[in-house]
């Protein structure tokens, strides 16, 4: 699979960029608190009333990708921060409006939270929509309480990770004329001729891991295209080869 999104990340010549995480304005210094109080703003929940100018100039001036947080509920007593605030298939429906250049990413939509098939279309509209240019990080998710709220199970999450994924690329993925949508063990064969639309530009969508997501380092390498790592020294981040049928970026996450 040729990922044109992966490819705008390393460039022809497979080097280190530079993306953001938005949501840019989420300064916590001393300074920023302050203001936060006065404006009756909670710790932890950015201002975005510039979100949309700050966009816009990321692009312009030539930033790599744009990086959105999957926070689903607000915990200000366990975690603290809000992420990004909006829904995060909403938002980049938003942001592919708003840009033109930079890639769209998400780091890390939490997948065992979520319907695979509700994903797999939304993320397909989005990469529509911005003209290929999403990279679609996936994560099993480290928030113990939001399980049982969304019905989850937090220590299964590894397996339906496993399940999600296999269901996206098999949802992303172009049926033969006169078939439809398989999918083993929900009883859904092809000859029922259902389907997910959108299909994505390329065939489909690069698939992130952020972190281990409860996976081998095999695991990731045969079913990925590209790892989200966290921060390591700046010499660390480096293009690889590694299975996923291209060639994923390791190290091309949020900055």
């Amino acid at each position: 699979m040729t990922s044109t999104a992966l490819t705008r990340l390393t460039g022809p010549h497979r080097r280190l960029t530079l993306g953001l995480e938005l949501p840019l304005d989420n300064d916590w210094g001393t300074g920023r608190l302050a203001a936060d109080r006065q404006a009756g703003r909670p710790f932890g929940v950015p201002d975005l009333s510039g979100h949309v100018d700050l966009a816009r100039l990321a692009d312009r001036l030539g930033f790599s990708a744009l990086w959105l947080r999957d926070v689903p509920l607000y915990d200000p007593l366990a975690f603290g921060d809000a992420g990004s605030v909006f829904d995060v298939f909403a938002y980049l429906g938003h942001l592919a409006a708003l840009t033109e250049h930079v890639v769209l990413g998400t780091s890390a939509v939490v997948l065992p939270l979520r319907s695979p098939l509700h994903v797999a279309k939304a993320a397909a509209t989005v990469d529509v929509l911005s003209g290929g240019r999403l990279v679609l990080g996936l994560a099993s998710g480290d928030r113990p309480v939001e399980y049982p709220l969304f019905g989850a199970d937090f220590d299964g999450r590894g397996q339906a990770f496993r399940d999600g994924v296999r269901t996206l690329r098999a949802a992303w993925a172009t049926p033969a004329p006169g078939l439809g949508l398989t999918l083993p063990g929900t009883g859904l064969r092809a000859e029922r001729r259902i389907d997910v639309l959108p299909k994505p530009v390329g065939g489909a969508i690069p698939v992130a891991v952020a972190g281990s997501a409860r996976q081998s380092p095999e695991w990731i390498a045969e079913h990925a295209d590209a790892s989200l790592n966290y921060p390591r020294p700046l010499g660390a981040p480096r293009a690889t080869s590694a299975g996923g049928g291209s060639s994923p970026a390791d190290g091309t996450g949020p900055t």
